[in-house]
């Protein structure tokens, strides 16, 4: 890798050398090269009669060791490629603010990220088509991943970490290259914790991103183990196509959308106006169309800053309403995450990557049944609760229509509904375990007129009292999983929380306050542009193009309509190279 100071003062030397944003017109032009803004760019400047631009506020740390460094831990956090957004205060996790982070870089979040590659179930994305989306679905979706990737099957000391896979699953010939760590741990943790678990019912399978991921498994990630490198977008969908004279990537901030003139019918865009590195408002045209690939956070405020969205959120910031879109920056769903941390006789050295998925049969056993029933017969309080807190923006029967395809996935087909996924800490365990489709919708809206950089994020994680009463149930499981021989050989004792805080045979109140000040958010986060119908509170249609106009579309996490098992970044990937192949198919 290069030397930290040498890539530096390239860095300054580049910036340096920057000259000033001006105005320009492109058939297509892009906000954010991130995750899924550089597959789009990428497949749409295949076409060399289409040129595309690509707006993104952060810098090309493609060459920045700590963004190339497998061995990437969250103890790293580099402040300057990430943006940090608090979220308001939240009286049902004790008055405490989330930090909500996204990445600032050529390839996004992709750059800083834990690189964990899990797709989710098979039903999860049928669910996409029973709610209105023709054509999307695990099939349709399973191509384009296979599309996309290029998987690096495990060698011989991977296998012996416990390193197993399903080819018929993987694609080969993709930009994207997708394997396992070099060096996995030694096999004592791997055999000790498949042991432990199939003694609990969780069996192991061999590949985990086939649609049926229930079971113990090693994860694979977003690396090159060959070259020991991160693989985000840039590497993958940028840098082999970057000399293409027809693709461009401009430094600067989209603002909001410019409009054509027109009267009634549909809203035209005519490109993005963008806040220039210098301050200076910019003006850049698009012949054909705009995407917003800015993320979950940044694609609302982009719409609101535009005129889309919810009339009366946009009246109070003083903005026209071009677009009356109620569904902008709603529906907002992560992943609420909990670590407990365990001390270990020896130490491990090496990657743990393995993933334990378990079902609602798996996390509740006999009480299932009885379980369904309850929060079925509880699933229309809960969508009034959920619309109130949008402000009526999203109707209690739209709501409780999602929240029932929800609860037949969780009760009815048997998806995964939580994961436990541990992390090496040398001489520790950081055991993280999070569940899967939260009944506790957030959402994010711009917080002012004039400040694009700073959304309103109202988390609302464990609202909705299910939401806490099945995370502490996956937390029942996790402690039961690592005081189980032989799993539990490896342990001494539980330093975080400990047992005297929140021991084994804990009581449903010591879990509830202990979820209330620890919870986290866990970074997963959709729904905020869903790609449902309009009467849904979707905010783009099929064709990922948004209700109410001709050429905006939104492509990222945004769209994807309900939380998956999965972890983020492998559905957007799936979801931009569809989409792409959407937009392309567009052109004739």
């Amino acid at each position: 890798m290069p030397d930290m100071n040498v890539y530096k003062s390239l860095r300054f030397l580049l910036l340096a050398g920057a000259v000033a944003v001006r105005s320009e017109t492109f058939d297509f032009v892009i906000a954010g090269a991130g995750t899924a803004g550089l597959v789009i760019a990428n497949r749409l400047s295949e076409r060399s009669d289409i040129t595309v631009a690509v707006i993104e506020p952060g810098d090309d740390v493609r060459q920045d060791p700590d963004v190339q460094n497998v061995n990437f831990s969250f103890s790293s956090f580099n402040a300057s490629i990430n943006y940090q957004y608090p979220s308001v205060t939240s009286p049902a996790l004790g008055s405490r603010n989330l930090t909500y982070r996204a990445g600032k870089a050529y390839g996004g979040t992709s750059t800083v990220n834990g690189m964990v590659y899990i797709r989710g179930d098979k039903a999860q994305y049928n669910a996409w088509e029973e709610l209105g989306n023709e054509g999307w679905n695990w099939n349709s979706v399973f191509s384009y991943y296979k599309k996309g990737e290029k998987f690096i099957a495990p060698k011989s000391a991977q296998i012996a970490g416990g390193a197993t896979y399903d080819k018929n699953v993987h694609g080969e010939s993709g930009p994207l290259t997708i394997g396992f760590p070099s060096i996995i741990s030694n096999g004592s943790f791997h055999d000790k914790a498949l042991a432990t678990w199939k003694a609990l019912g969780l069996n192991p399978i061999a590949d985990l991103n086939g649609g049926a991921p229930n079971g113990f498994v090693a994860a694979p990630q977003t690396l090159d183990p060959d070259a020991n490198v991160r693989e985000d977008s840039a590497r993958a969908y940028y840098t082999p196509v970057e000399a293409r004279p027809n693709l461009k990537i401009i430094k600067g901030t989209v603002k909001r959308i410019t409009w054509a003139n027109g009267h009634g019918g549909l809203a035209v865009a005519s490109g993005f106006e963008i806040v220039s590195p210098s301050g200076k408002l910019v003006k850049i045209g698009a012949r054909k169309e705009v995407v917003l690939s800015a993320s979950a956070y940044r694609n609302p405020l982009i719409l609101e800053s535009s005129g889309v969205g919810n009339p009366q959120i946009l009246k109070k910031l003083g903005i026209a309403t071009k677009v009356n879109l109620p569904g902008v920056g709603e529906s907002m769903q992560d992943h609420p995450i909990i670590a407990m941390t365990y001390s270990l006789k020896g130490s491990i050295s090496g990657r743990i990557p393995y993933a334990t998925m378990p079902t609602a049969q798996d996390v509740f056993g006999n009480k299932t049944a009885s379980i369904a029933a309850s929060t079925s017969a509880k699933l229309s309080e809960w969508a009034k609760a959920v619309s109130a807190s949008s402000g009526g923006a999203i109707s209690p029967s739209a709501i409780e229509k999602r929240f029932r395809i929800q609860h037949d996935l969780i009760f009815n087909k048997n998806i995964t509904i939580a994961e436990l996924f541990p992390s090496s800490t040398g001489t520790g365990v950081l055991a993280q375990f999070w569940t899967s489709m939260p009944f506790s919708w957030g959402s994010v809206h711009l917080g002012s007129k004039d400040n694009i950089n700073t959304p309103t994020i109202t988390p609302n994680l464990l609202s909705t009292d299910f939401d806490g009463e099945i995370l502490a149930a996956v937390g029942r499981l996790s402690q039961k999983g690592y005081s189980t021989p032989p799993l539990s050989d490896l342990i001494t004792d539980n330093t975080s929380p400990g047992y005297s805080k929140l021991p084994l045979n804990a009581s449903d109140e010591q879990w509830a306050t202990f979820l209330r000040e620890n919870v986290l958010n866990g970074l997963h986060v959709v729904g905020t542009c869903a790609m449902l119908p309009k009467e849904l509170g979707g905010v783009v249609d099929s064709e990922v193009r948004v209700h109410g106009t001709s050429n905006v579309r939104v492509v990222d996490a945004s769209v994807i309509p309900m939380e998956l098992s999965g972890h983020t970044m492998a559905p957007v990937y799936g979801v931009a190279e569809k989409a792409a192949a959407i937009i392309v198919a567009s052109l004739g």
